[in-house]
């Protein structure tokens, strides 16, 4: 009768335990499942407040988008009041263009073809005195010779800082071969209007003032492209060497891109010596290089550091992340250049009419990288683009003997 007893004890022992045990899960369960709604909570707030942060973001780049253009209209506004709608001209990616204060004169330098142009507005009465006209012309010369930029007027609203020597530097050369500097600049400027074709072109303002452009050309020292790209030098291997990216590429995609011009500008608007557009290259290249999305202002892209540091990230990118199933290295050169001028998704669309990278790899892997490189300078969406990836793999081999 014990042993029953016993039995029973031991039997409603276990039971109590087991309801004990039971009603432990259910509080564990419940507390893992609000562990569970508060970490999703947690994400979907984290998700919600990245989406406000870019969506604010990229407000600030409308806004400076719209900010631009305003200027911009103001600008040449300006420039047609005096000089007349035919003979509006401002900076481009290839040549750097600045006006005085008071938009009377102008001066600027043809990167790609080698030359620089000085250019005064004066009356018709004026343009018949050749001394005055001399002097005039000697003393804009002169400034041209040792500016460093940011004294145009668009260039400070923008608040664009001056470059840390003159933009010419070392591109124009006295009779005798010597550079020139702040010390002969006069003396070059003498010796090169007295030898100087000038020319005069009369034109008619939106104000309806007619007035004389009086101007001269100088060319460039014929080596002018090589002397500017080795002032860069130092800050493409450090980028180059920090994202792995071949250095030959990125000074092949500089020249091509702004022929070393600091100043350089497309209508897109894109910035600087390797092109960035705020709203998308730009971005993205931040994005991949600080981990942060953040606005990205011709003003920052104007400074050289900035703009090859982001440069350099956004070939990365393009190399290492978008085309990263590209199995030939040469072939994924050629696809990063191409992407470079015209984005990965007109890349793909060469291969599939569609902008799915992923969806052209099969076709790109199926091809050896001379075969690629022949079908993309045939089939890329834009002529502009076709020639873009001919030009920049060629002009590579022109820094070999940097890259050591």
């Amino acid at each position: 009768m014990k042993t029953t007893t016993t039995i029973i004890s031991i039997i409603a022992l276990l039971m109590a335990g087991a309801v004990v045990s039971n009603a432990q899960d259910t509080t564990e369960a419940g507390e893992f499942q609000k562990f569970i709604q508060q970490e999703q909570q947690g994400v979907q707030q984290e998700e919600q407040s990245f989406a406000l942060y870019t969506a604010e973001v990229t407000k600030q780049f409308d806004d400076y988008v719209a900010e631009q253009e305003r200027l911009y209209r103001e600008y040449t506004g300006q420039i047609e009041k005096k000089w007349g709608k035919k003979n509006i001209k401002t900076s481009t990616k290839e040549e750097y263009v600045a006006y005085d204060s008071n938009y009377s004169s102008r001066k600027s330098v043809n990167f790609e073809e080698g030359k620089a142009t000085v250019e005064i507005l004066v009356t018709e009465a004026e343009a018949k005195n050749p001394a005055m006209i001399q002097q005039k012309l000697q003393e804009q010369v002169a400034q041209l010779a040792v500016s460093k930029g940011g004294t145009d007027p668009l260039e400070m609203k923008n608040d664009v800082k001056p470059e840390k020597k003159p933009i010419v530097s070392e591109q124009l050369a006295m009779s005798d071969g010597r550079p020139v500097t702040e010390r002969n600049a006069k003396q070059y400027a003498e010796e090169t209007v007295k030898k100087a074709l000038v020319t005069q072109e009369v034109v008619v303002g939106k104000d309806g003032v007619k007035r004389v452009v009086v101007g001269v050309q100088m060319p460039l020292v014929p080596n002018h492209v090589k002397k500017r790209a080795a002032d860069f030098r130092e800050t493409v291997k450090k980028e180059s060497d920090r994202f792995g990216i071949d250095v030959t590429l990125v000074y092949a995609i500089m020249h091509t891109e702004s022929y070393f011009n600091p100043k350089a500008k497309s209508p897109v608007p894109a910035f600087g010596l390797m092109q960035l557009v705020p709203k998308s290259g730009a971005r993205d290249a931040y994005l991949f290089a600080r981990k942060k999305d953040s606005l990205v202002t011709g003003e920052y892209l104007y400074v050289a550091d900035n703009n090859i540091e982001l440069g350099t990230a956004y070939l990365t990118k393009l190399f290492t992340v978008d085309f990263r199933g590209i199995k030939d290295p040469k072939s994924r050169i050629y696809c990063t250049i191409s992407a470079y001028n015209t984005g990965p998704g007109n890349v793909a669309k060469a291969f599939t009419g569609k902008r799915n990278v992923t969806q052209a790899l099969p076709k790109i892997n199926s091809m050896n990288s001379d075969e690629l490189f022949d079908y993309l300078k045939k089939n890329l969406p834009f002529e502009e683009t076709r020639s873009y990836v001919a030009k920049v793999s060629e002009r590579m081999g022109l820094y070999d003997e940097w890259s050591k």
